[in-house]
């Protein structure tokens, strides 16, 4: 086995030494928010009841981000200051795009998400940016939100890259090219297409999902899933700098998902806690700095949202 959770771990001077800025999640299990490391995270706000008795332990519906917003702030789930991301935009008017965004950004919105798997007003796979696509650039711009290509392909992101004028990132992703098979999944890149990225592109979050991450989609073995987490931590560093790479999990109710999409969904299961956490940290001091490791695991994520 590769990695080791024991003794490194200990290394600390005191587990508060290191703090940790996830750029995108769904949620922040019980294990990883509790405890003496101070772990904070974007949200991605949920509608659904069925995924929100998962996410909040209460089974609440919600039908506006404001509503979700208020609930989590005034039951302490998340604090005031939390930062959330828009990651499926056909939530957004394309009649009203101005007036929702400068809301969102009131509620503590600094991210939107332009594509989320699936063809919508604003952009598809086939055809790229629509009129209304280029409207809500530019009131994104406007807005100085920043924008997510999480999910596009390479051609689509590399285009759009070129038109647009503000800050942009890719939230959660990895590289195909250390795919077994080579093949693109949806939320992949080549290490070609992340090269020239990188000049646009603030940061590059890497995902903690087997069907993101592992070489193997289908790989359930947590030692091998964190060895490939390892591996693509690697290659952006590489590929990009340590200081256009954050952590993102993904974390999502994997249960729910995985009957959705036929699949068996995993995280690794150190990863799920604290511990876990500076355990990874520890394995990636092996190749980056002790000052790279701190910007991977909450530096970059803090100065990007101190800018917007």
């Amino acid at each position: 086995m590769l990695f080791a959770l024991g003794a490194a771990v200990l290394n600390y001077p005191r587990a508060s030494a290191l703090n940790f800025y996830f750029l995108h999640n769904h949620y922040l299990p019980a294990k990883v928010r509790t405890g003496d490391v101070r772990v904070q995270s974007v949200i991605v706000p949920e509608f659904y009841p069925d995924l929100n008795w998962t996410y909040l332990g209460d089974a609440c519906h919600f039908n506006s981000v404001e509503a979700y917003i208020n609930h989590v702030v005034q039951n302490g789930y998340y604090s005031a200051e939390n930062v959330y991301s828009i990651e499926n935009s056909r939530i957004i008017n394309p009649g009203c795009i101005r007036r929702v965004l400068l809301r969102y950004k009131e509620l503590g919105v600094k991210i939107i998400q332009l594509y989320c798997g699936t063809d919508n007003v604003f952009v598809s796979c086939g055809r790229g940016l629509s009129r209304e696509g280029e409207h809500l650039l530019s009131e994104v711009l406007d807005a100085e939100l920043i924008l997510d290509l999480s999910h596009l392909s390479d051609d689509l992101a590399l285009s759009i890259a070129r038109v647009f004028r503000g800050r942009m990132i890719i939230s959660h992703c990895a590289c195909s090219d250390l795919y077994t098979s080579k093949k693109p999944r949806s939320n992949s890149l080549t290490q070609e297409c992340i090269r020239r990225l990188s000049n646009r592109i603030e940061l590059f979050g890497v995902s903690f999902l087997n069907d993101i991450i592992a070489a193997s989609e289908s790989e359930t073995d947590s030692a091998h899933i964190l060895d490939d987490i390892i591996a693509q931590i690697c290659l952006f560093a590489n590929s990009v700098g340590a200081d256009k790479i954050a952590l993102s999990p993904d974390y999502i109710d994997v249960e729910y998902f995985g009957r959705q999409f036929n699949t068996e969904l995993v995280f690794p299961d150190t990863l799920m806690t604290q511990h876990g956490l500076l355990s990874l940290s520890d394995r990636m001091r092996a190749t980056l700095s002790a000052d790279d490791v701190v910007n991977v695991t909450s530096g970059n994520v803090e100065r990007l949202l101190m800018r917007s």
